[in-house]
């Protein structure tokens, strides 16, 4: 019985090692499985993320291609408008003013009479109108502001408001004006003229500030007031802010807006050139 102990030993240890075999390669092939399994999951996962991501990406696209649309036709009606109402003021108004005045000038009054100097009043009136009506005809018309450089509109616009008495204005330009599309031109000088309007109508400043510097890959305009400024988040909800940010993105532009209630407030555009 001894002598059959190694051998029963021997077999047994045969059995458990065959055993201890095949869970192992059960085990193990138990395991290659489940990592396959999650590896498939993962990467249908990803790929679902990935699907996900780009059909966001796309409806976003199609949503700032439909706005951009949208609001570059309704600048294309705006630019209209503006081009009739300007010949409207030359061809029709202008001409009325200019009529009535030449009949004033043929009237015989006698000299330092009170008669005379209401019609001297009446054609300083007349000349200050007629005058007026020219620059509100160059700044609605597309043609002269595209004809022009762009510092240039830009300081007819500021000697505009310098004439209101209320504002003191300064421009100054670095660096070499570069020509620019007419298009582009025309959008730049259309967003400073929102961001003006918005510092006369409501930053109750005196002073107003134009920077235009020509760098080697991009053009940078700021404007600057010393109003009473408001809070960014004020702005954020502002519709003139967002129309000003989308006729940027128009042009491959980037508009900025930065206040503080009582620090004024500064508008910026960059728009690259390289």
């Amino acid at each position: 019985m001894l002598k059959l102990y190694p051998l029963y030993l021997f077999f047994y240890s045969i059995f458990v090692l065959q055993s201890d075999k095949e869970v192992f390669i059960t085990v193990l092939t138990t395991t290659v499985l489940m990592v396959i399994l999650i590896v498939a999951v993962v990467i249908a996962i990803l790929k679902y993320q990935n699907r996900t991501r780009k059909h966001l990406l796309e409806v976003n696209d199609l949503k700032n291609t439909y706005h951009q649309e949208i609001l570059k036709a309704q600048l294309e009606m705006q630019e209209q408008t503006f081009r009739t109402i300007s010949q409207e003021i030359h061809d029709n108004i202008g001409q009325i003013l200019s009529l009535i005045r030449l009949n004033i000038s043929s009237i015989k009054t006698e000299e330092d009479s009170h008669s005379a100097r209401k019609i001297i009043t009446s054609k300083e009136l007349l000349d200050q109108a007629i005058d007026d009506l020219r620059d509100l005809s160059k700044r609605l018309n597309t043609e002269y502001v595209s004809r022009q450089g762009l510092a240039e509109s830009l300081r007819f616009q500021l000697n505009l408001i310098q004439k209101t008495g209320l504002f003191i204005t300064t421009q100054e330009v670095h660096g070499e004006e570069r020509a620019l599309d007419p298009e582009k031109k025309l959008i730049i000088f259309r967003i400073a003229q929102e961001a003006l309007n918005n510092i006369m109508k409501h930053a109750d400043a005196k002073n107003i500030s134009v920077l235009l510097m020509y760098l080697p890959d991009k053009i940078i305009l700021s404007i600057k007031d010393d109003g009473k400024g408001f809070e960014p988040e004020q702005a954020d909800k502002s519709l003139g802010l967002q129309n000003m940010r989308h006729r940027a993105n128009l042009i491959g532009a980037k508009f900025t807006l930065q206040s503080k209630p009582g620090e004024g407030c500064l508008a910026r555009l960059i728009l690259p050139t390289a």
